[in-house]
């Protein structure tokens, strides 16, 4: 994600305020830096179908903020289930 207007910073700073409303009780939507301009958005829940669908709401409304202030998002991967295979091992 990437915004190069004058206050730049404070454009990504309330996108990511979007991202994370877009999250719920049962899912909520996490940020993590990795270094500028890349971030990855996280969530955990027992329902992987609404997991992956609340992070797409969430890139989608990404998106559409940082576009509205002529910036750019670009997805380098879609969302997925990482611990799947962990979860039914553990039980």
């Amino acid at each position: 994600m990437k915004c190069f207007q004058f206050d730049g910073v404070l454009h990504i700073k309330e996108v990511m305020r979007k991202a994370e409303a877009a999250g719920n009780d049962d899912c909520p939507v996490k940020i993590k830096l990795v270094a500028p301009p890349l971030y990855v958005l996280t969530t955990q829940t027992l329902d992987k179908e609404q997991g992956i669908s609340v992070l797409n709401n969430a890139i989608k409304a990404c998106t559409e903020e940082i576009e509205r202030y002529k910036g750019k998002l670009t997805l380098k991967e879609a969302p997925r289930a990482v611990s799947e295979r962990r979860w039914h091992a553990i039980r």
